[in-house]
C-alpha cells in the first residue's frame, strides 16, 4: 500500500475516472488504513460543499451562489 498515491486516487474516485484496478487500490487504502478514511471523509464533504455552492438559487439565477 502507497498512501503517497492517496491524493491522485481520491482525485480520480470525486471525477468518477476509477479503474478497476485503482478502485481496488482505492478500497484496500481505505480499509487498512484510519489516515486514509479520515482523508477521504474530509475530501468527499468538501466535495459536497463546493458542489451544494455551485447550484443555482431558486429564482434561476445561474450567476448567485447560495449557502
Amino acid at each position: 500500500m502507497n498512501i503517497d498515491k492517496l491524493p491522485h486516487l481520491l482525485g480520480l474516485y470525486l471525477d468518477e475516472g476509477l479503474n478497476s484496478t485503482s478502485k481496488q487500490e482505492l478500497e484496500e487504502m481505505l480499509i487498512k488504513s484510519p489516515t486514509a478514511r479520515k482523508t477521504f471523509w474530509q475530501h468527499t464533504n468538501i466535495h459536497a460543499m463546493l458542489r451544494q455552492l455551485h447550484r443555482p438559487t431558486a429564482t434561476g439565477d445561474a450567476h448567485r451562489f447560495t449557502a
